[in-house]
């Protein structure tokens, strides 16, 4: 009988050891969970995506690299610039960074609900050496916006097809002399501006038109079923 209490008692003992051992485990093992970030540094090269939460980045290209060599005196220091994909299940756009910074050569832009920045190109020009597309790399930093800015809605079709009805926030200004009218907005060069007609025709013009002009973000919305589908409003506002 004695033997038999014996037993039963270090059984008891073992289960409940190996219990306390099991949460344990378990604990650490919780413990040990990452905690998501709330910006995260992006490295990147030509043609490669690296994801951040549900925001897919690409580099595209790099466009242009006239920053100074190693070792020479410049009366400018140059500028980089390069041309990302962001994506997200719903959504593209093309941002474009650069390495100078000021309103004409931005480093940082909004997408989708980020800050995307631009930090640091690799690698640096240097004299007789011949950089190989492929080879560069950008890094980045991400982001969440704290404040979404609203984009720019304008209307490029005639008075008259503007009031039989429009996007709500939408400013009519002509596709034709928009170049001219667009003053009137004292929008800054990197403002996000959408513009849109009834087929994309139209807006496409103003859209090169203002470009050509130094507006470095504007978007063809097409028309105004597309932008209420781009900004998830509803049609019925």
């Amino acid at each position: 009988m004695f033997i038999s209490r014996l037993l039963i008692l270090s059984l008891c003992g073992f289960l409940l050891a190996s219990c306390a051992q099991e949460k344990l485990v378990v604990e650490e093992t919780a413990s040990q969970t990452p905690v998501e970030t709330k910006d995260s540094l992006l490295a990147l090269q030509v043609n490669h995506k690296r994801q951040f939460k549900n925001l897919s980045v690409e580099l595209l290209q790099v466009t242009g690299d006239s920053r100074c060599p190693k070792g020479v005196v410049c009366d400018w220091a140059g500028n980089a610039q390069l041309v990302f994909l962001v994506s997200t299940a719903s959504s593209a756009e093309t941002v474009t960074l650069n390495t100078h910074g000021g309103q004409q050569y931005p480093v940082s832009a909004q997408a989708a609900g980020y800050d995307i920045s631009l930090l640091k190109v690799k690698p640096y020009p240097a004299i007789n050496i011949k950089i190989d597309p492929n080879q560069y790399m950008a890094q980045l930093e991400i982001k969440k916006s704290e404040s979404i800015k609203q984009p720019v809605i304008i209307d490029v079709r005639s008075e008259k097809e503007y009031q039989a009805g429009h996007y709500p926030s939408a400013i009519n200004l002509g596709y034709e002399n928009i170049d001219q009218t667009i003053g009137s907005l004292s929008l800054k060069k990197d403002s996000e501006i959408i513009v849109y007609c009834r087929s994309g025709r139209r807006s496409g013009i103003a859209q090169k038109m203002l470009q050509e002009l130094g507006y470095t973000n504007v978007i063809n919305g097409i028309n105004q079923d597309a932008v209420h589908k781009k900004l998830g409003t509803t049609t019925k506002m």
